[in-house]
């Protein structure tokens, strides 16, 4: 099931966490006590359906429409026990029903990274943790890019500052996929 989701979004350019960054995901998941998570970037579904394959419940928000309706097939078809409810929302303005989490994965627009993690971790259980994606961003430099991806890379940068500065969080940072942290409250 995963192979087939993953083979469509390599043949049309939908970004999905890649191999490394999902075995990373599995292991934490497997490592920490994670039974309800949350997912801000859906895509097509196959980080939430790797999740629930994993025993998670997986609340997941996509804003997206041609996306959410691609997750929404791929859902109706793999998630057989119902374990993941997929919202149709913008994250940083959604304001529905939520409960809390023991795990946050943010996986969506980088440069929004830090005003998804203040929103969010309200709903992270005490000894939940924060998982964020692409915090290497495919190891652009710089000096080799235009200026609108200069300004990612800045925020990117600016975010895990944030991360390592937080008063709240003990943040770990991944070589594993593109780059991913850990943070979980002190």
């Amino acid at each position: 099931m995963l192979e087939e989701i993953k083979q469509y979004a390599k043949d049309h350019q939908v970004p999905i966490i890649c191999d490394d960054g999902l075995l990373f995901l599995s292991k934490v998941i497997q490592e920490y006590p994670i039974k309800q998570v949350l997912e801000i970037g859906t895509a097509i579904g196959y980080s939430a359906l790797a999740m629930a394959s994993l025993g998670c419940k997986v609340d997941t928000l996509e804003r997206k429409l041609e996306m959410y309706e691609l997750a929404k097939i791929n859902l109706e078809t793999y998630d057989k026990n119902n374990q993941i409810k997929l919202i149709y929302a913008d994250a940083l303005t959604y304001h529905g029903e939520l409960k809390t989490y023991d795990l946050i994965f943010i996986d969506a627009a980088k440069a929004q990274y830090q005003r998804f993690f203040e929103k969010y971790m309200p709903y992270l259980n005490p000894k939940g943790i924060i998982v964020c994606d692409n915090l290497r961003f495919h190891d652009l430099k710089p000096e080799n890019v235009n200026r609108h991806t200069k300004q990612l890379l800045r925020k990117i940068e600016t975010f895990k500052a944030f991360l390592l500065n937080h008063p709240e969080f003990k943040t770990t940072f991944v070589e594993q996929g593109d780059g991913m942290s850990i943070s979980q409250r002190k």
